[in-house]
């Protein structure tokens, strides 16, 4: 299942959400890759793990296990844009409002 499959039969998004959606998340090929094997295996790659910023995908959902997988890679796709802002979320233990 690809990944604007996934967006709009599982995640039920309107096309245009789902357009921006895989451009967030496919604006890094390892992290488009990783959220793939997420979407066709409904698990982490636990063999070789993609780390960005010291953490993986795994890391990130234990330590926000709300989170599903879109939620984590696109935190994935913040820790790499913006690491310092990634990090105050994480060290906040990510409140939400």
């Amino acid at each position: 299942m690809s990944i604007m499959d996934y967006l709009l039969k599982e995640k039920k998004m309107t096309e245009i959400i789902a357009k921006r959606t895989v451009e967030k998340i496919s604006k890094y090929d390892d992290i488009r890759k990783e959220f793939e094997y997420w979407i066709c295996n409904k698990s982490y790659n636990a063999e070789n793990p993609l780390d960005v910023g010291g953490y993986t995908a795994q890391d990130i959902y234990k330590l926000a296990p709300f989170m599903d997988g879109l939620g984590v890679f696109n935190f994935m796709v913040t820790l790499r844009d913006d690491p310092e802002k990634a990090k105050e979320y994480i060290d906040g233990g990510f409140k939400r409002k």
